[in-house]
């Protein structure tokens, strides 16, 4: 009865890895894509040159530029 069960389950585990082939280039395309929407969220938003400008001026600060 343990051999049937160790059998099965050892299937089962063999089975479920043959799924999960190819899951982890999915889920990198998901992040690409939603790191690719929050940038065309950026740019065309404005936001991104407020960002730019406010780096520049931080960065002048730190450098003693005014």
């Amino acid at each position: 009865m343990i051999q049937i069960y160790l059998g099965l389950l050892a299937l089962g585990h063999r089975v479920r890895r043959r799924d999960d082939r190819g899951q982890t280039a999915a889920e990198y395309m998901g992040i690409v894509v939603i790191v690719a929407i929050i940038i065309v969220a950026i740019a065309t938003s404005g936001i991104g040159t407020t960002i730019a400008g406010n780096i520049t001026t931080k960065i002048s600060q730190i450098f003693g530029a005014t």
